[in-house]
């Protein structure tokens, strides 16, 4: 039971700070830095972990572009639940034995893999 809770405060952290990441980003640029993007037409819709961005763009000169930011709690939960699972596992493979050790090793390792797949795909995005 105790490493569900490490890993369920681990998967807290980083969405809490992802959810922190993107409302800086839409504060400043209104668009979320960590999100999945659809586009479609005169409209993008933004998903990320606790948020969901709506923006629609003129089709006119005389109109303007409408951007919107709403808290999400449904991919929230959805990121928070894999995040959960997958540390749970990366415990159940490899454990320090020791709560903080484990709960720190997690969180290197969630922030391993999510940079590692920003760059990824930034360098698929330029180079591909």
């Amino acid at each position: 039971m105790q490493k569900w809770g490490i890993a369920f405060a681990a998967a807290l952290v980083v969405c809490l700070v992802s959810m922190y990441i993107n409302y800086r980003s839409y504060q400043e640029r209104h668009y979320l830095e960590w999100s999945y993007r659809n586009h479609g037409g005169e409209i993008t819709i933004e998903f990320a972990p606790g948020w969901h961005a709506v923006h629609i763009y003129a089709m006119h000169p005389e109109d303007h572009d409408s951007h919107k930011l709403v808290f999400s709690p449904l991919p929230l939960a959805i990121a928070l639940f894999v995040f959960t699972l997958a540390g749970r596992a990366a415990l159940a493979l490899v454990s320090l034995g020791e709560p903080w050790k484990d709960f720190f090793m997690l969180l290197i390792g969630f922030a391993v893999i999510i940079f590692g797949c920003r760059v990824i795909v930034d360098f698929w995005d330029d180079y591909a």
